[in-house]
């Protein structure tokens, strides 16, 4: 490590790593206990640390969105690095498939019959229609949901109004178009853009690792505030639910670990480690957008991933990529199928799925970005009442964290599976490559 240039130097020691395990820790402990006790001193306390873990967030979310662009300019114009990348891309988008497809196929094997142990009453099921919040659910607008709605969104009409709502996808999409643009350029005007952007997007990773420093007191912030906010709360059916989904959604978490080693020709051990910055920043953001510094970082160190992933795919992946949608979504449809005594038919469960598949590359990577009942069509198709789909809604702010540490996670078991006979062997430096030329080698 010491013979490498200061500039790519790691920042994640085990000091850091160590103090923001414990900051992790202190912050859930210690707003749990506000929350238990209801002292008037634990929300004096929140609102001191509140502007922390905003300026944090803010400092986070002001890094991404200059990161992801400058890491996919630098990526794509390079020699032949429209072609390269955009092969490099199909892969990635095919690949995201399969694995939506292995969660779907995993939760449609686990949910059903640990959902059917749990058994339901009237009682129960009168409290949760007390609780439904007036008007919370407005109808679902003609066509939202649909496939050609979506489709049509996909680039933005205003770059600038597009960039002010941090629309990612929309953003990364015409980025993509402009580099390919860029690259098709004479030599002797694409050399110094190329020059330009690669300058540009090294800064940026620095910056991304100014604010990745002050992770111990952005997390300590964050859970505290969480943790005094929901507590241990959540009884019956809502505390079953939750259970439920972060269980699995854990499950299929640890699993990503041996099928990425496998498959991804690397070690769980390695893997860990590369994984675990961002996943610390997931569970205490909610936002996979916020962990890409920290993905970028790790990728790049621990697993040695080549250029071409670093600077594109998981851009590409935390953007456009939400493993955890089949599980989440079909783990409610079919508990409050069983709640509601709703009998699914294949073709309604089939219909539910392809449609949380789209959903999926449309999510926000930020907290409760799959929120706002993106995906209610699906559901009233599939018989479900609205008014079970918007009482679980009210405890997401649980699973929201699990789903993101599995979104995260599933970001880099995609860019070590992409990468697999790209990377760089143990102990060799990273060479200073440009990232055509890295992005042309993966493909």
């Amino acid at each position: 490590m010491s013979s490498e240039a200061p500039v790519e130097k790691p920042r994640w020691r085990g000091s850091l790593l160590t103090w923001s395990l414990a900051a992790l820790a202190a912050g859930l402990g210690l707003g749990l206990l506000g929350h238990a006790s209801g002292h008037p001193a634990f929300g004096v306390l929140a609102e001191v640390v509140k502007p922390i873990g905003d300026l944090w967030m803010a400092a986070l979310l002001a890094v991404v969105l200059p990161l992801v662009l400058t890491q996919v300019l630098d990526a794509v114009v390079g020699a032949r690095g429209a072609e390269s990348v955009g092969r490099l891309g199909v892969k990635a988008v095919v690949l995201y498939l399969v694995m939506l497809a292995a969660a779907g196929l995993f939760t449609l094997l686990l949910a059903p019959p640990i959902i059917a142990g749990y058994r339901v009453d009237a009682a129960s099921i009168a409290s949760l229609h007390a609780t439904l919040p007036a008007g919370e659910v407005e109808a679902p607008a003609p066509g939202a949901g649909s496939f050609g709605k979506w489709i049509g969104g996909l680039l933005p009409r205003n770059v600038f109004e597009a960039a002010a709502r941090g629309d990612i996808l929309a953003l990364l999409l015409f980025t993509v178009l402009f580099a390919a643009a860029v690259a098709r350029l004479p030599e002797e005007s694409r050399a110094p853009l190329a020059r330009l952007f690669q300058g540009l997007a090294r800064a940026m990773l620095i910056c991304a690792r100014w604010v990745i420093a002050a992770t111990p007191a952005g997390v300590f912030a964050l859970t505290y505030s969480l943790g005094l906010k929901t507590g241990g709360q959540a009884a019956g059916m809502l505390t079953v639910y939750t259970v439920i989904v972060c269980g699995l959604t854990l499950l299929f978490t640890a699993l990503l670990y041996p099928a990425t080693a496998v498959l991804g020709q690397t070690t769980m051990r390695v893997f860990a480690r590369a994984v675990a910055p961002a996943q610390l920043v997931a569970v205490s953001t909610r936002s996979s957008i916020a962990s890409l510094p920290a993905l970028v970082e790790g990728g790049r160190k621990a697993l040695r991933l080549p250029d071409s992933s670093v600077s594109f795919v998981l851009p590409l992946s935390v953007s456009l990529f939400k493993v955890n949608r089949p599980i989440s979504g079909l783990v409610k449809l079919f508990f409050l199928a069983h709640i509601y005594g709703i009998h699914l038919q294949p073709g309604a469960i089939a219909t539910f799925f392809a449609t949380e598949m789209i959903l999926s590359f449309s999510s926000a990577g930020v907290p409760l970005g799959g929120m706002a009942f993106k995906g209610l069509p699906a559901y009233l198709a599939a018989g479900v009442p609205v008014e079970g789909v918007v009482i679980l809604e009210s405890v997401e702010a649980i699973p929201d964290v699990f789903k993101t540490l599995l979104n995260v996670t599933g970001d880099m078991s995609a860019a070590a599976l992409l990468s697999r006979s790209s990377r760089l062997p143990a102990g060799e430096a990273p060479a200073l490559r440009s990232s055509g030329q890295a992005a042309e080698e993966t493909a």
